[in-house]
């Protein structure tokens, strides 16, 4: 089909966006590779609580997120992501105030 070759073939995984890129040999967006990517990384626990922590898709960076006392950890580089991110103008007003407060804090 040339729709499917211009565009590329619907997510396996949402079945809503059009891609293609593959993953694990099946047509997957970028979306959903980051959530699979996600679930599959052990659950850290919180370095203030030691609950274990969720994990969420922000801006394309995975962020551990405590349930319990509400903090939001990062990885070595993640900050820069998002900071990058919003400059190019991803970020809604909330990820926006909550990166730069955490980038000049």
């Amino acid at each position: 089909m040339v729709f499917n070759t211009i565009f590329g073939e619907r997510c396996a995984r949402c079945g809503v966006t059009r891609t293609k890129d593959a993953f694990e040999g099946l047509p997957t967006c970028e979306k959903c590779e980051l959530e699979i990517q996600a679930e599959r990384e052990e659950k850290r626990p919180c370095p203030m609580c030691t609950t274990a922590m969720d994990k969420s898709i922000v801006l394309n960076v995975v962020v551990d997120k405590c349930p319990s006392c509400h903090g939001a950890w990062l990885d070595g580089g993640e900050l820069d992501l998002l900071k990058k991110a919003i400059e190019y103008g991803d970020g809604g007003d909330f990820a926006t105030g909550m990166v730069l407060g955490m980038a000049t804090g």
